[in-house]
């Protein structure tokens, strides 16, 4: 790969590999609108969908796999900054059990309301207070695969950059629009562009199925600690309910939100 003419981090104290830790972290991602992907599939999508890449780092020893040192050659070529990560910072920073020797650092994407606007037949997903990175990670996937026209993520404590996130979307976040906003912005979204908010809750008048749904319209989920707020329940126009056959009264938000993702995913528009 002829990797040996790119600068190579060997010491902690390497200010790209301070950044690299700096982004482990909510605030380090904050402060600097960036974050950490690791890994060829999550770093072909990225490539694939056209986002900002910063900068990539390859651990020549680790990255074997021809489709990745192709893949890392592209983004070279493409104008991206590259380095090599010396082995034992690399094994600080990977949280694969099988790491594959590359990285990046990406910008975040901006997403406004503004700029979504309202599509006749779009179906959305809402998340409030989803605090487990890898359950958010796994919703996100879910509304990819549904088809679903983007996720709002509302709520304090929900950050969709957290690596064990981005790894649980298996690329997905790459080609789905993200909106973080509050649950007042997107209330007043909904209202404004004609999109139903339909709210899941053990407390719903109606089962899912017995709802027959209309486009545009948006699914909310809850966190499965405490729910839905007040807030956004009131808001609701309709709330539905799974029921449940067995003893438990409640299940995993993530397998709730592929429910009602696939149930609506061809209402009639």
């Amino acid at each position: 790969m002829h990797d040996e003419k790119y600068p190579l981090i060997s010491h902690p104290n390497d200010p790209q590999f301070r950044l690299l830790r700096q982004l482990q972290s909510a605030r380090g991602r904050e402060q600097t609108n960036q974050y950490l992907i690791e890994g060829i599939r999550h770093v072909a999508r990225a490539h694939e969908a056209r986002a900002a890449f910063s900068s990539l780092f390859v651990e020549p020893s680790k990255l074997s796999n021809p489709f990745g040192q192709k893949l890392a050659r592209r983004i070279r070529q493409a104008g991206v900054p590259q380095f090599r990560i010396a082995p034992h910072l690399y094994r600080e920073l990977t949280l694969a059990s099988e790491p594959q020797g590359i990285a990046a650092i990406l910008r975040k994407p901006q997403t406004s309301l503004d700029a979504i606007g309202r599509a006749h037949s779009a179906l959305w997903l809402a998340v409030e207070s989803i605090d487990q990175p890898g359950n958010l990670g796994t919703i996100i996937r879910t509304a990819e695969a549904s088809g679903a026209a983007g996720i709002f993520v509302l709520g304090q404590g929900a950050d969709p950059w957290d690596p064990a996130c981005v790894r649980a979307t298996m690329g997905a976040l790459f080609s789905l629009r993200l909106i973080q906003c509050s649950n007042r912005e997107f209330i007043q979204w909904s209202r404004t562009n004609h999109v139903k908010i339909v709210a899941s809750s053990p407390a719903g008048l109606m089962t899912f199925k017995a709802f027959g749904g209309r486009k545009p319209m948006a699914i909310l989920i809850g966190s499965e600690k405490v729910g839905l707020s007040e807030e956004l329940l009131e808001a609701a126009d309709f709330t539905v309910r799974i029921p449940m056959k067995g003893q438990s009264d409640s299940i995993n938000a993530a397998v709730a939100a592929g429910v009602l993702l696939f149930q609506y995913a061809d209402a009639v528009r």
